[in-house]
């Protein structure tokens, strides 16, 4: 059966049985509606990230002991897992990490189980004091959807019970809510303070007190007791009750530990700090269940924190929103509504002023909202949810979704103007255009099959989200198209229009007709038009958007070595009163300020309505920045995805180092390039004990002891926690005089061993030198590596432009043998989604010549109207030109969609032209006429996704509210889809009759050698 013959038959049935077709559409309506509110409402899709982080806790260690002993014994068993991508590995002084990268289409679930099943296969070669081994994998839906941050003019050191109890639990109990992290402020923990002099005096050692402590604190389930009446659990308790009782432990027969110790509540050592407004802060994160509605979590969450505000208790506290992810969604959608909404009305005047008729217009609106509903539908029940990229499916498809209404409502408006009857004409109407509406339908939804089935990248994999939202609406369409309309229509046909026949436009025709004759000069302006691509595309650079800022700028700090953390926080204060004192200037909303003692970064929130672009702001920064004392403020990469990074790879740190420093001046030199900066961390010392093995033998001590006593001077020994606090477990610690965790003098000084009466310190057996030392050992693919990092002025240097000039230049240094550097960050990321895309994009074009070719039975007509893709690519790079866009990932994902597009033009004029030659007329006539009656429908068509896309291409909505902007793609399909339109009217038809002229002549020329080859052999 021919796809004429089934929509002929689709339409027949829809005028037998209405009600059945009525209540199919209502009941498709119903389910949609019902859809949408049950779609999860989201930022981004849910995806699990193709990464996988093994981490290490080692506290209290150095760089290169984590390396030695954690780092390299974790990587020689992880690289046995295949299709790894790419590893890396960071060895500092209290962790070790273990960053495995495989392609996306793996399977990260089962990875992950075979990295824990080889990391416990060499558990017993790392150190014994490690406690535990996380391998942690990652969802999109990981990410905090409500980060708040609290500060005060109050001391809020001692606040974690406020916190807790009034803010962290009311959240945490909000409906939706899965986690709540409260940071920056921590609860007090019970610490057993041994007095170690009392330790020597009683001939006792802090390990031994310590094991009879561990053993004292237990809790035990031994069992059950059963008899024929009861069964109860036998549960032996040992756990302390209250401080009293710890103080009252007998340590001795006559002996109890509160003699030799106090027991007492401190705060934790700080170890970094947070400042928001210039004030001290604490960070709280929210985050939500994974069915849960984003934007409705945020709402209730948002109720609380009002409510919150309002308690007398949080007086003189502020609770600032850093950042409420259902805010960048709202925004991205109510954008992306009003473009869909203002692209609508638009469609619908355009076509009002084409039918003249408003029954009509609104029958071919009426697809819209339908098909709509029903990819809602179909979402829900395929298992997606309703996010960004979805919705940008949806609002690009609206244009296109009344285009098969248009052709068949056209198709059939064409046969009542001719005399049929309503119902022949229906049917016929229907049947003259069912393959064309069918191929183009299905070449504008197979351009995603590559994306869907093909290499997997991130751009791929959130594409998907916009295809089958796009392939959803489109075949609900179809379906409209060939029952719902012709239903209506033909109900209709007494007032969908004249019936006496229409004049076709004169001018087209006379146009079609002097191509018809001047075919050399028509082939002329064709080969012109292609040639003119040469223009745009020198200018169009292939460059991705500025992006990873938007209202945000990153200032690192760059100390010039390790500090205490009163000096980082004067420093970072510093730059905050440079920063507060210029508001106006800057356009500073807040700042935001994070430290610790070897690294601080600022957060500048600027307001959203700015006169000046991103790069003059920090151009006028960067020249006012304030001259500091211990640190060099730069401005950095927001997380260090962003940007320009030039890897150097080798096997010692000090050497790479050094390369570093000769990298940087030649970067630096490169115009457009700024903030160039190393990894290399601010210098660090550590402070070497080196003890002395005779001198501790002839104590009755071992090294080891005495290297343990230090550890419990400085970091002290956990216990399991105490139990016995109304508040709920506190953390509980052995540890020494205070003093000796922030005192060189008195940890020297420190008892080791009493003799004759005489105590006998520290460094009476061991010697002390500082030596500096690496912050962090990083390691790429098991090789040592270091980044160098760089902002990219995108006014002035384009990544490709970067791309070359830094190949150029760094080629000219010789590196040592076994060195090697490489460029990653944005040179690595684009080159391999452009090369993705292209290869998706060339794929999506074979396809469509497959599909036509198939339905149409003919490799000749789909190579006629395959011609019109060359003519929109010409197209996309002149409007991209005109606009000063560049070819970006987003203009390179309007190509692919216009694939699909672009050949619907050519698809209904080669189908007519086909039917009219069929009819017996000459290919002249059936070229003309057949163009001609497909004008109308082909001009609205193209004028309705046209206007659907104007208020995206003309707007400054982004995905998600922050992300790359919707302009590059929108305007890469109308400036495509216009010129390919202009082109195929009177190019196609002029294809198609060259091709069938240069078939003929070849039948001609064949059936002529055949001739001459049976003569010869007659001859003979």
């Amino acid at each position: 059966m021919s796809a004429a013959e089934i929509g002929a038959s689709l339409a027949r049935l829809a005028l037998r049985r209405p009600v059945t077709i009525c209540m199919l559409f209502l009941s498709m309506l119903l389910l949609g509606a019902i859809s949408s509110r049950l779609l999860p409402l989201e930022k981004f899709p849910g995806i699990e990230i193709p990464e996988m982080v093994v981490s290490v806790q080692y506290p209290n260690s150095t760089p290169a002991e984590v390396e030695r002993l954690i780092t390299r014994p974790l990587e020689e068993a992880l690289a046995t897992i295949p299709n790894i991508k790419r590893m890396r590995s960071f060895s500092s002084g209290d962790r070790a990490e273990v960053v495995l990268q495989f392609e996306w289409d793996e399977d990260i679930n089962a990875k992950s189980i075979e990295a824990r099943e080889k990391v416990d296969g060499i558990k017993h070669l790392l150190p014994d004091d490690v406690d535990r081994v996380q391998v942690m994998q990652f969802n999109t839906e990981d990410m905090p959807v409500f980060q708040l941050r609290i500060s005060s003019q109050r001391d809020l050191n001692n606040a974690y019970d406020l916190l807790d109890r009034s803010l962290r639990r009311p959240i945490e109990r909000v409906e939706g809510v899965s986690q709540v992290t409260l940071y920056g402020v921590e609860k007090q923990q019970v610490v057993i303070r041994l007095d170690q002099q009392r330790l020597l005096q009683h001939q006792l050692n802090a390990a031994d007190i310590t094991a009879r402590l561990r053993a004292a604190n237990f809790s035990l389930t031994a069992g059950y007791i059963e008899n024929a009446n009861e069964r109860i659990l036998v549960n032996p308790v040992g756990e302390f009750q209250s401080e009293y009782e710890i103080r009252q432990f007998p340590v001795t027969p006559t002996l109890k530990l509160g003699d030799i110790a106090t027991v007492q509540r401190e705060m934790p050592r700080k170890t970094d700090g947070r400042h928001l407004d210039q004030t001290y802060a604490i960070g709280m994160d929210v985050f939500k269940e994974s069915s849960a509605n984003l934007v409705e979590v945020s709402e209730r969450v948002m109720r609380v924190v009002e409510e919150i505000r309002q308690d007398p208790q949080f007086d003189g506290i502020n609770l600032f929103i850093m950042d409420d992810t259902a805010n960048s969604v709202k925004t991205s959608l109510h954008d992306l509504l009003m473009a869909g909404l203002i692209g609508a009305l638009l469609s619908f005047i355009v076509l009002y002023l084409f039918l003249r008729n408003i029954v009509t217009t609104l029958v071919v609106v009426l697809s819209v909202p339908i098909a709509i509903c029903i990819a809602l539908g179909g979402m829900y029940f395929l298992g997606y949810s309703l996010n960004v990229l979805s919705l940008m499916g949806l609002m690009l498809s609206i244009g296109m979704l009344v285009d098969n209404a248009v052709v068949i409502t056209e198709s059939i408006q064409y046969e009542v103007e001719q005399g049929a009857s309503k119902e022949q004409a229906t049917l016929q109407g229907v049947g003259n255009v069912s393959l064309a509406v069918l191929a183009g339908t299905l070449t504008t939804a197979i351009v995603f099959l590559p994306n869907i089935f093909g290499k997997k990248i991130d751009i791929t994999i959130f594409l998907e989200h916009t295809a089958v939202a796009i392939c959803l609406s489109l075949i609900a369409s179809l379906l409209i198209a060939q029952t719902l309309i012709p239903l209506l229509a033909s109900k209709l046909t007494h007032v969908m229009g004249r019936k006496q026949q229409q004049q076709r436009p004169s001018r087209y025709r006379a146009c079609l007709q002097w191509t018809w004759r001047h075919p050399r000069w028509t082939g002329l302006f064709a080969l012109l038009i292609l040639a003119s691509i040469v223009v745009p595309m020198g200018a169009v650079s292939g460059d991705q958007e500025p992006q990873g800022f938007n209202d945000r700028l990153f200032i690192n700090y760059n100390l010039h070595q390790q500090y205490s953390l009163k000096e980082v926080e004067d420093e970072v204060s510093r730059l905050e009163d440079f920063l507060y004192a210029n508001t106006e200037d800057f356009y500073i909303d807040a700042v935001y300020s994070y430290y610790t003692p070897n690294y601080a970064v600022s957060t500048v929130l600027l307001q959203p309505e700015r006169p000046v672009k991103m790069s003059a702001l920090m151009d006028d920064m960067r020249t006012r920045f304030p001259k500091m004392l211990r640190s060099e403020p730069q401005f950095g990469w927001g997380g260090g995805g962003e940007g320009v990074r030039i890897t150097l790879n080798g096997q010692s740190t000090e050497v790479l180092q050094q390369l570093a420093q000769r990298f940087i001046p030649l970067l630096s030199s490169i115009e457009g390039l700024n903030d160039v900066r190393s990894e290399t961390e601010a210098g660090q010392y550590e402070y070497l004990i080196q003890i002395d093995r005779e001198r501790v033998h002839r104590l009755g001590l071992s090294s080891a002891a005495v290297a343990q006593q230090v550890a419990t001077a400085l970091r002290g020994q956990r216990l399991r926690s105490f139990r016995g606090d109304p508040t709920g477990e506190v953390p509980l610690r052995v540890a020494f005089d205070k003093d000796l965790e922030s005192s060189l003098e008195a940890l020297q000084n420190l008892p080791i061993s009493q003799v004759d009466g005489r105590v006998v310190p520290l460094a009476a057996v061991a010697d002390f030198r500082i030596e500096p030392r690496l912050g962090t050992i990083r390691r790429l693919d098991r090789r040592t590596s270091l980044a160098i990092q760089a902002n990219l002025d995108n006014e002035l240097l384009t990544v490709s432009e970067a791309r070359k000039q830094i190949t150029v230049l760094l080629d000219q240094v010789t590196l040592p043998d076994g060195y090697t550097w490489s460029l990653d960050g944005s040179f690595q990321r684009q080159q391999e989604a452009e090369n993705v895309m292209l290869i998706n994009t060339l794929l999506a074009v074979v396809m469509i010549y497959i599909v036509m070719a198939a339905l149409f039975e003919s490799v000749l007509l789909p190579t006629a109207v395959i011609s019109s893709l060359l003519f929109s690519i010409v197209g996309v790079f002149w409007a991209l030109m005109l606009t000063g866009q560049g070819m970006s990932i987003m203009a390179m994902i309007g190509i692919l969609i216009l694939m699909g597009i672009v050949v619907n033009n050519g698809i209904v004029l080669v189908d007519r032209i086909n039917q009219l030659l069929a009819d017996g007329k000459s290919l002249e006539e059936a070229v003309i006429e057949g163009s001609v009656s497909r004008l109308r429908p082909i001009l609205m068509t193209v004028a309705t996704t046209v206007l659907g896309l104007v208020p995206l291409a003309f707007g400054t909505t982004q995905i998600g509210g922050d992300g790359p902007p919707y302009a590059p793609m929108a305007i890469a399909i109308i400036g495509g889809l216009l010129l390919s339109t202009l082109t195929s009217l009177f190019l196609v038809p002029y294809v198609y009759a060259r091709l069938l002229w240069w078939r003929e002549r070849w039948h001609a020329l064949t059936a002529r050698a055949r001739m001459t080859v049976t003569r010869l052999g007659l001859s003979k």
